[in-house]
């Protein structure tokens, strides 16, 4: 019996169930009527409880049943059962198909009615093998000409930029050579045209093919006749082609429409006919069957029944007569006289009277049965098939198809692919289906892991994945808690989860297996059981040509009706549930449909609806389990993260849902609350939502099931595989101390791990994420920041803290803080190789102060990445390894790390080792010393610094200024190699090579001046050539030529590089004008200790220096050395005074700074006197007025850096009335009287702190410290904390005791100061802000936390301690807002304060400094402090903030930086205008002055937009009212409005786009503004075009433009802007972007419901009228048809658009 014959009702048409499907339903047998035919027992049931007539739908004929019956009926099932027998056969049949289906083990077979077109059409392709993961392929590489399958292509190919231009293509095919068949290596090289045959040289000479007096050609001309013949031929083949796909389309529907039952075809018809007729002959059998058997029953009942009445008086005579007898054996004859013996005569007489022998009567009649025989043959005729309709299928060409007479279709436009099905889709595991007491070949984690991924099913991947519905767009607070998956105790474990064919009823505390079909929120889910799936399967085979079901009538439609519907996200149908009417449209409303099988709500139209057969209102019963996650609750409420968090972790795989409670069964939908828990990662969505910081879990005690077939964490191993006393070569990876820093030998395959996991792991790609780390697990780590961009590491979790974990990198040692979108599942490949970085200390040494000093770590720090020898010395602890460092790169100098460690006074040695037991003369011999030599003064050298004569006198200033010491210029160190290479550039030549730069950059972006690119270039020739790092033009010399590549010198830049021969230019004349800006010097008065090279210790102790001071100046002193210019570098030190003293700064020389510590010795063959390096020739420099420095020449103005300090405090203007701050005492005066002499030292006192640093980055994370009455926010990077602590401790030992003279101490406004803070009694740095001498206090402006607060004199110390670390606290406003009044209320600032102080936020710079104040946007937690001040109306935006593309200004001047080696920015000095440090010590904190900061830092930024690069627009529209049309829709909000134009207007455009091409050779767009006006190149045309800028991604380099004449949006790179003329801005643009006046959308509707809305409104209609209503930034318009209505009155009807102000 074919097992897909299903047996359904006719009356109601649902199936026939033996079993029921739940607790409260009851099976539905067939039961007979009174004519014979089977309905089911449902229908049988409701008829009789409603009173209805029960009529056959087969014969029509009615059946009469009495009311009094019918409750009976409905409560008695027996009774039911009298009047309506059970068809028996059928439920035999039902049960035999029940049997078969559970005894089969049997797949479902594949869909096999469709052709697939497309495999067949790849298969054809050519194949061929991926020459990087060998596997089959039919790509190539169009440039490398190489085969590569698409993956490898996007790894290798798509990663390097090199490769970015190359295309992938199909591998081309190479026809073969046809060479005779009889002398195979001969070419075939004639065409007999009358034998039509071809035949080689070889056979026409030998006469084997020769036709004689034949019609002969050569090959080629037989080919070229052939190409035309198939070049005809072409579009037939084409055609058939086409043909076929079509005819295979049809074959697959009608193979559909034969194979599903919901189909009227003719089959199904004939199957229902016989199963009725054959149900009215069992329905006579069986009544004439029962009668018979009820007679024999009556009769047989009848006999029991007489029998039982003879038992009965057979058990009273017993009694009788044994009562009879024992009166008899107890008689006393002594009481004769006394007895009644009579009576018991008469007992006995009747005792023996009684009748005792058992007869029948009708013993002698018997019962016979009376079969008809002669019935039987009656009954093989009585159905049976007539006629042989069986179509055989055939296919027709062209000609048979004419001769038949039939039309020809038309040939279809393409290829025609069969419609998308559901394939595979929630198969059965095989190892689910595996027999339990069948032993598995390999363990269940290892097969798991191989078996699972691959057979996941991929279904509901529409609108990011399983999620159509969100809910819920509140925000988030930052209160979260969370528990980690070790701290769950398991209550149960599971074994592989088995799949049978009979569902299981859900139970409390039990697992089921399921997949996640739809979320709304963790609160409402819905899942179906992966036992279910084939039924799944089933409905979607057979709805999936539901289209040409009957569409319901407007009537028939209503609440809780069950229809089919078509859903768009996967081109499925759906069973559906009504639960709601839109009919706001009488025409076409709106339904809110349910599916009762997947869970989704979907809006949709009545075309979109079908009548689902009846078979299928009920059966199966919905599939959709609504599920709520259990102990998880919402921290506000759920937002859409929350959804997409979950839809990310499921990714619609299997998950276990562990039921904790089933709440009701509602509407057929199941609703329980449960666990879910992926089944491949065991990933608990519950507290995954908590870790990610959605949701909270109140009972954090609650116990989870642990799943066995979990897979345990991938780990690393780490080892200690270093020997005692055994030497290794390695490097230093990470430095925490010399206590703790990592090792990494030499020969470890490092790179080649890095280099995999970059090729396996990409930044843009999410597979693999992890969303719940779990402690001690390994993971790939992402990494930043290292020099090398950004990189894949393995690491191992160390801590959780939020959403982010704390990492080992387990290769390298260091310790990141990273965020989970940074971790990836680690592959297993990558845990066969054992951690690679090993912990080791420095043995022998201790710290001074029992703690390692930050120094002594940076020390350390210098030797990373060095390659180095390692001695082991203790290698019995696990965690760290003992070790003797040595740094014997320098083979006549080997240093040893833990002797310089003691020698630089870090640390002290102890033990065996003793690293310093050197004697002092042992030093000096070594370092080439003579203590009692004195200097030798050197012979004068002429000074190449030359003074030019003029005629004027130079004022007496200049000549002291002159006089106070040596020439210092500025300059900025660009390139350092080592004492004796070094590369300068001067600071103000900065404007010079700025211009020259952007001047070189705008010249060569222009192809036609690109010459030089077949020039025999040789060594020493001058060119122009592209850097490879970073993409500019730079100025370069020729140091080598080898094969196609050059090694160039970048003269600006100071540094080298190899770059193709063919991408050298010729360097314009024009550029060679001005000299290098890169300065060849090395340092005068210094050779190396040890030889002619530097060692490695000089040149890092001089890098070091170079490093820490900001400012460098350097004094040119003797004679050049080739082309080295000798200099002495020197910078301005300031050392911190004492409590009450003053700081004091001096001028400190390098040179002699590296001579002092022993790391060079003085050249004093070169020296110049003293006398003479710095005052030089005073007669020849009276009259000089003009400096000529190499080949530049400049006024000593700008030249001379003017170096002293202000010799006193800066004067504070004060009140005339209080004397005391305008007095100051004799002492000081005279004090200062005596610095100002030319030959007084250098003691200054500092009148302010040093501002703070440039931030670093432009996001970051902070912690706020203090809000002021401005709304002024002042807070510190996170990474401050050190620093912060280093000034606590360093003022708490300073100033620790009292000082009794400190309340005497006179003050003025705006004096540096230490004052302590009442709070925490603590001393910190500050800022006087005002002076009460009534109370002897002082206001105190805490600088390095922003608050003000009273301090009374005696708590106040007059110092400038710790003045060269900057200022710690930044001061920002939030960026966009401003308040809602004239300033901020108290209640908003409480607010902010109580969200933000002392709290980790994230920060995000969004501007430049306005008076000191950053822009800033600020998020807490999930809070978004500047959008939500607004949305509580405690703010309100402001006028930019309204704009959502942000501007994007060109890098000017102050955003450059200095580079030292070829992969730096382009710019030659940087440029941050950093101030003088006599600026720095003036300046005050920013007055506002009144005035409104948000007005200010708007008008800052129109100043700065104003001159920075060129700002151009088009001419605005003058028109009020015209007509146009709308042919696209970007943004539902806006619309782009297409203006109609007059024939000469149109005339004009289509003459200035001509004009366009023609003219479009323009530079490069100079600055990229938000609505800028520019030609964009339209990549599919090749065209240019008008276009102006809507936003731009800096670090992509991408552009999105609007062609303003056609309305149409692109991104394109900015290589295809180009800046325009103005003759092309005079015609106004061709479009308008506007917005309806007086309306807005109903945020309440989905936004493509709004869409297909504004579709079908405005789209491809006729020419709508406008008029410009309100003409602001976006105008404001009306479109009204020809009638002059409203054309969106529709909208206005329908609640689309709701009226505005």
């Amino acid at each position: 019996m074919d097992e897909k014959i299903k047996k359904c009702c006719p009356n109601c048409c649902q199936l026939y169930q033996l079993k029921a499907t739940n607790s409260k339903f009851f099976p539905n047998l067939p039961l007979f009527l009174t004519c014979g035919h089977s309905t089911c027992e449902n229908c049988v049931r409701n008829l009789v409880k409603f009173g209805e007539p029960i009529d056959c739908k087969i014969c029509l004929t009615t059946m009469q049943l009495d009311a009094a019956d019918a409750d009976q009926l409905v409560q008695n099932k027996v009774s039911l059962y009298k009047l309506f027998p059970v068809n028996v056969y059928m439920v035999g049949e039902l049960a035999l198909q029940h049997m078969e289906i559970k005894d089969s083990n049997k797949e479902i077979p594949a869909d096999e009615y469709y052709t697939d077109i497309k495999s067949i059409i790849n298969n054809v392709e050519i194949q061929d093998e991926c020459i990087e993961c060998h596997g089959p392929t039919s790509k190539m590489c169009q440039q490398c000409v190489q085969s590569l399958c698409k993956d490898c292509f996007n790894k290798t190919h798509m990663n390097f930029a090199v490769f970015k231009t190359h295309v992938l293509r199909n591998i081309e095919s190479s026809p073969e050579i046809f060479k005779c068949n009889v002398h195979t290596d001969t070419m075939m090289g004639f065409y007999c045209k009358d034998c039509s045959k071809f035949f080689c040289v070889n056979c026409a000479l030998l006469g084997e093919r020769a036709c004689k007096d034949h019609d002969v050609i050569t090959i080629r001309e037989a080919n070229e006749k052939f190409a035309s013949d198939l070049s005809d031929l072409a579009p037939k083949v084409d055609e058939i082609l086409r043909r076929l796909t079509n005819t295979s389309v049809d074959i697959g529907n009608l193979l559909t429409k034969l194979h599903n039952e919901g189909t009227s075809s003719q089959y199904v018809k004939m199957f229902n006919n016989v199963e009725q007729h054959y149900s009215k002959i069992n329905a006579i059998i069986q009544k004439q069957k029962d009668d018979i058997t009820n007679k024999l029953f009556e009769l047989k009942g009848q006999e029991m029944e007489s029998l039982y009445k003879t038992k009965d008086i057979v058990c009273e005579s017993i009694k009788k007569a044994k009562s009879t007898l024992n009166d008899i054996i107890s008689l006393d004859l002594n009481r004769l006289n006394e007895l009644n013996l009579m009576t018991l005569i008469d007992k006995a007489m009747e005792v023996v009277n009684t009748p005792w022998y058992l007869h029948c009567d009708d013993a002698e009649n018997t019962l016979n049965l009376v079969v008809k025989d002669d019935l039987y043959s009656l009954i093989d005729d009585y159905i049976k098939v007539e006629g042989n309709a069986s179509p055989k299928y055939g296919l027709y060409t062209h000609e048979e198809l004419a001769k038949s007479n039939k039309d020809i279709p038309p040939v279809p436009k393409s290829i025609v692919y069969p419609p998308e099905l559901v394939k595979d889709v929630r198969q059965k595991t095989k190892l689910l289906n595996k027999p339990a007491d069948r032993p598995a070949k390999k363990p269940v984690e290892a097969v798991l892991k191989q078996s699972f991924i691959k057979d996941i099913p991929q279904y509901r991947s529409s609108k990011g994945g399983s999620t159509n519905s969100l809910n819920s767009n509140n925000s988030d607070t930052s209160q979260k808690k969370y528990v980690s998956y070790d701290q769950r105790r398991p209550v149960a474990c599971t074994t592989p989860f088995q799949v049978t064919p009979e569902p299981k009823q859900l139970q409390e505390g039990a697992q089921e297996l399921v997949y996640v079909s739809h979320i709304v929120d963790p609160n409402k889910l819905y899942a179906q059981r992966v036992c279910l799936q084939s039924t799944v399967q089933e409905l979607l085979r057979e709805f999936r040509n539901a289209g040409t079901l009957p569409r319901p009538s407007l009537k028939h439609v209503a609440i809780g009706k069950v229809y089919l519907v078509h859903i768009k996200a996967d081109a499925m149908w759906h069973r559906c549930r009504i639960d709601g009417v839109d009919d706001r449209s009488t025409d076409k409303p709106l339904y809110k449909v349910f599916c009762i099988d997947f869970g989704n709500t979907e809006i949709v139209s009545i075309d979109e609806l079908r009548l689902i057969p009846v078979a299928r209102l009920q059966s199966p019963p919905p599939l959709a389990i609504e599920c709520c996650l259990a102990n998880c609750q919402p921290i506000d409420n759920w937002s859409n993260d929350a959804a997409l968090l979950i839809q990310k972790i499921i990714d619609n795989k299997r998950a276990v849902m562990y039921i904790r409670r089933i709440l009701s069964v509602d509407d057929g939908i199941l609703r329980v609350e449960c666990d879910i828990t992926t089944f491949e990662g065991g990933v608990s969505v519950a507290h995954a939502l908590a870790f990610q910081g959605f949701a909270r879990m109140p009972n954090s005690n609650l116990t989870y099931p642990k799943m066995m077939t979990l897979c345990e964490n991938p780990k690393i191993y780490v080892t200690n595989d270093y020997k005692q006393n055994s030497i290794e070569d390695v490097v230093i990876t990470h430095v925490e101390s010399p206590d703790v820093f990592f090792v990494r030998k030499c020969h470890h395959p490092y790179e080649k791990l890095c280099e995999d996991m970059n090729r396996e792991y990409r930044t843009g790609d999410s597979k693999g994420s992890v969303y719940l780390p779990e402690k001690d697990a390994a993971y790939a780590v992402l990494v930043s920041g290292r020099g090398m961009g950004t990189v894949w590491a393995r690491g191992v979790v160390q801590e959780l803290s939020g959403r982010r974990a704390r990492v080992l990198l387990c290769d390298s040692g260091e310790r990141l803080l990273v965020r989970c979108d940074q971790l990836r599942r680690l592959h297993a490949k990558f845990t066969t190789l054992k951690a690679l970085a090993t912990q080791c200390h420095l043995v022998g040494i201790k710290p001074i102060n029992k703690k390692w000093s930050p120094q002594s770590g940076e020390f350390l720090q210098t030797f990373k990445e060095r390659p180095l020898e390692l001695h082991v010395e203790d290698n019995r602890s696990h965690e760290s390894v003992g070790v003797i460092l040595f740094d014997n790169s320098e083979e006549d100098n080997i240093v040893c790390i833990n002797e310089l460690m003691v020698n630089r006074k870090f640390a002290y040695t102890y033990g065996l080792y003793m690293f310093n037991n050197k004697s002092p003369m042992e030093e000096l011999v070594h370092n080439n010393k003579d203590p009692l030599e004195k200097p030798k003064k050197a012979p004068k050298k002429q000074n190449a610094i030359t003074i030019l004569q003029q005629n004027k006198p130079i004022p007496k200033k200049r000549v002291e200024v002159r006089d106070k010491g040596p020439l210092r210029i500025e300059a900025k160190v660009v390139n350092y190699q080592s004492p004796g290479l070094i590369y300068v550039s001067l600071v103000h030549q900065k404007k010079l090579f700025h211009e020259l730069f952007e001047k070189i950059q705008q010249h060569y972006a222009d192809v036609t001046n690109n010459s030089g690119e077949n020039k025999e270039w040789q060594v020493g020739d001058r060119c122009c050539t592209i850097c490879t790092q970073s993409r500019t033009w730079r100025r370069a010399s020729v140091l080598a030529i080898e094969d196609d590549s050059a090694k160039v010198f970048y003269s600006d830049f100071g540094c080298t590089e190899r770059v193709p021969l063919s991408g050298l230019r010729e360097l314009d004349r024009q550029f060679t004008a001005v000299g290098d800006a890169a300065i060849l010097c090395h340092l005068s008065g210094v050779i190396p200790a040890g030889g002619d090279d530097w060692p490695s210790m000089t040149k890092e102790y001089l890098k070091e220096l170079i490093d820490v001071y900001q400012r460098l100046y350097i004094t040119k002193v003797g004679d050049f050395k080739g082309k080295s210019m000798p200099v002495e570098l020197w910078v301005y030190h300031t050392t911190p005074g004492g409590a009450l003293e003053p700081d004091t700064s001096e001028w400190r020389c390098l040179n002699k700074k590296i001579i002092e510590q022993g790391l060079a010795l003085p050249d004093k063959l070169n020296q110049i006197p003293k006398e003479e390096a710095t005052t030089g020739d005073s007669n020849s420099a009276a009259g000089d007025d003009v400096l000529s420095f190499l080949n530049i020449t400049g006024s000593i103005h700008d030249w001379l850096q003017i170096e002293p300090m202000p010799m006193k405090p800066l004067s504070v203007d004060a009140e005339p009335e209080t004397n005391n701050s305008q007095s100051v005492s004799q002492s000081t005066c005279e004090d200062v009287e005596k610095q100002e002499q030319p030959n007084s030292s250098n003691t200054v006192y500092i009148t302010d702190w040093l501002p703070p640093k440039p931030l670093e980055c432009q996001e970051f994370t902070a912690t706020p410290t203090f809000v002021d009455d401005n709304g002024v926010i002042y807070l510190h990077d996170v990474s401050q904390e050190e620093t912060f602590d280093l000034i606590r401790n360093g003022l708490d030992a300073r100033f620790k005791d009292p000082d009794p003279k400190a309340k005497y101490v006179k003050w003025t406004v705006g004096e540096p100061c230490i004052a302590m803070f009442f709070l925490d009694k603590c001393f910190h740095r500050g800022r006087v802000v005002a002076v009460n001498y009534e109370t002897s206090t002082c206001t105190i402006h805490y600088i390095d936390y922003g608050n003000e607060d009273e301090c009374a004199f005696e708590n106040i110390r007059k110092s400038t301690a710790l003045y060269p670390i900057p200022i710690q606290a930044y001061k920002c406003m939030l960026k966009g807002i401003r308040p809602v009044g004239k300033k901020w209320d108290r209640m908003t600032l409480d607010f902010i304060h109580k969200n933000i102080v002392d709290k980790q936020t994230f920060v995000k710079v969004a501007g430049e400094p306005i008076g000191g104040i950053l822009p800033i946007e600020l998020k807490c937690g999930e809070l978004y402090l500047n959008d939500h001040l607004v949305h509580l109306e405690m703010a309100e935006y402001t006028d930019e903030a309204r704009n959502v593309v942000r501007q994007f200004i060109p890098t000017t001047e102050g955003s450059e930086t200095n580079t030292e080696t070829n992969s730096g920015p382009d710019y030659i000095i940087e440029d941050s205008d950093i101030e003088s440090v006599e600026s720095q010590v003036q300046m005050r904190p920013f007055d506002l002055d009144g005035k409104n900061w948000y007005e200010i830092m708007q008008e800052d930024e129109m100043e700065s937009t104003s001159t920075i690069g060129r700002y151009v627009t088009y001419t605005s529209m003058t028109e009020s009212e015209f007509l146009c049309h709308i042919k696209v829709l970007y943004d539902i909000n806006k619309l782009e409005l297409i203006v109609m134009q007059d024939h000469d207007t149109t005339v004009m455009y289509t003459e200035m786009e001509a004009q366009l091409q023609k003219d479009s050779n323009k530079p490069a767009i100079n600055g990229v503004y938000e609505n800028k006006a520019c030609l964009v190149l339209f990549p599919q045309d090749g065209q240019w075009y008008r276009a102006m800028v809507l936003q731009y991604s800096e670090a992509k380099k991408l552009v999105k433009v609007k062609y303003v004449d056609y309305g149409k949006i692109e991104v394109t790179s900015l290589e295809n802007l180009r800046e325009i003329d103005d003759d092309y801005l005079k015609l106004p643009t061709a479009t308008l972007t506007a917005t309806l006046y007086g309306y807005t959308i109903n945020s309440s509707l989905d936004e493509k419901v709004v869409a297909g809305k504004f579709t079908e409104t405005f789209l491809n209609k006729d020419p709508f009228h406008v008029k410009i209503i309100k003409n602001d930034v976006l105008p404001s318009v009306e479109l009204k048809d020809i009638d002059g209505k409203l054309v969106y009155e529709n909208l206005i009807t329908e609640n689309v658009l709701l009226p505005c102000d």
